[in-house]
């Protein structure tokens, strides 16, 4: 155990609070049950240390734990729980739960909350592919989840450019767009599209901070391990097979906004129909894709999707520079930055593939149908009714429902 308070101590030392992420503000740390999960890369590790390292208080009172360290690989959490709460331990932030050794980090974690809730707090972080609610145990009564993203792009601004804005609502960029654009100076001292471009390559991973130069080589690392490591964790042992999962995702890359032939992508890859489906599903969940299904569709494992693209453009130019399409990556931004909105887990907002247009958001603002395109984008494809709105990658426009597309890098 000793060993562990230094490698807690170490990894305290690499850390800055010079920046706090939005979720850091909104996380209730009171609670004694505490999940936060999200794309491999998006900073969950820094959010966990930044909170220790806030409190200031010893390894033996306060410690952090990645349950992929080989300790774990041969001792029990619940064991190791057990004898750190004898030593007086009252707080664990434990990193990584997927990779934990024994695979059953859900069924002790709750054992812990059951008997040990009064005398210990749980902060535990995972991957975005975990399916806490296929879990065996019922953490889902026990635990407050949060979800992380990568970076917005206002985000990108403030910690690349030093440019600070504050964040906006959907409803404030629909209503006031133009008079937002003016406030902020765009297309006269502030040119969002001077830095956009920037933005969709190297800014939405935080990790661009440390090595700017190598951040592509990193990213292609990181996706690497969400297919060898991070999907077969969750899928369980000889549920995947990594080599055909990458096949499938070079695919999505390569192609501009993805609509699947299921028959002659499962032929190509030699898969079965419904292990296909699977495949797309993890991908989704790992937030290395995004999918749309038409309106009014479920969302079962084995539903169609109907259209499919990388999660976001930095994505798009780490798999497959040379076929970086500006309307997917137009797209993929859109909804990256606008499913935001969807990443809750109370009656979330719905996006989906319309009949007219690219996306539909149904909310409790109401329900609004986009199209997405270049600055000369109109409204021959969706007509020019109330809720229907063109976003354009613009930096600003007059037009009452033709917003410009970075306004929605600031929705967090």
């Amino acid at each position: 155990m000793e060993k562990l308070f230094l490698r807690s101590q170490a990894a305290l030392a690499t850390v800055s609070n010079r920046y706090h992420r939005p979720l850091f503000h909104n996380i209730d740390w009171d609670n004694a049950l505490i999940a936060i999960l999200g794309a491999r890369g998006v900073g969950k590790t820094t959010l966990l240390l930044q909170r220790l390292k806030m409190l200031k208080l010893s390894p033996r009172e306060a410690l952090y734990a990645d349950l992929g360290d080989l300790y774990f690989k041969e001792n029990r959490l619940l064991d190791f729980v057990e004898a750190y709460i004898a030593q007086g331990g009252k707080l664990l932030f434990l990193d990584e739960v997927h990779r934990y050794g024994f695979g059953s980090w859900a069924q002790e974690i709750k054992t812990i909350y059951d008997l040990y809730r009064h005398r210990v707090k749980v902060i535990f972080s995972g991957s975005s592919v975990i399916n806490i609610l296929d879990q065996q145990a019922d953490l889902s009564r026990r635990v407050r989840f949060f979800r992380m993203q990568g970076l917005s792009f206002r985000e990108y601004l403030l910690l690349q450019e030093n440019l600070e804005f504050s964040s906006l609502s959907l409803d404030n960029i629909l209503q006031s767009h133009f008079s937002i654009a003016q406030e902020l100076g765009a297309g006269t001292n502030f040119l969002p599209k001077k830095y956009l471009g920037s933005y969709w390559q190297n800014g939405y991973y935080p990790f661009f901070l440390d090595d700017p130069k190598g951040y592509s080589q990193r990213l292609n690392l990181v996706i690497q391990l969400v297919i060898d490591q991070d999907i077969p964790h969750a899928a369980g042992a000889g549920a995947t097979k990594q080599d055909k999962i990458g096949r499938l995702l070079f695919a999505i890359a390569s192609s501009p906004p993805f609509k699947p032939n299921i028959s002659k992508l499962a032929e190509r890859l030699e898969l079965s129909r419904n292990t296909l489906l699977q495949y797309l599903q993890l991908l989704e969940r790992a937030e290395l894709i995004s999918a749309l299904r038409m309106e009014s569709k479920g969302v079962s494992s084995l539903q169609k999707p109907d259209k499919v693209f990388l999660d976001n453009p930095n994505l798009i130019y780490a798999l497959a520079p040379q076929q970086a399409d500006i309307g997917a990556i137009r797209e993929a931004f859109f909804y990256n930055q606008l499913s935001s909105l969807a990443r809750s887990w109370a009656l979330p907002p719905r996006i989906e593939l319309p009949q007219k247009g690219d996306f539909i958001y149904s909310g409790p603002q109401g329900q609004y149908l986009f199209e997405i395109g270049g600055p000369g984008k109109e409204y021959k494809q969706i007509g020019m009714a109330e809720n229907h709105y063109v976003v354009t990658d613009a930096n600003t426009t007059a037009h009452p429902r033709k917003i410009p597309l970075w306004m929605f890098g600031f929705l967090y």
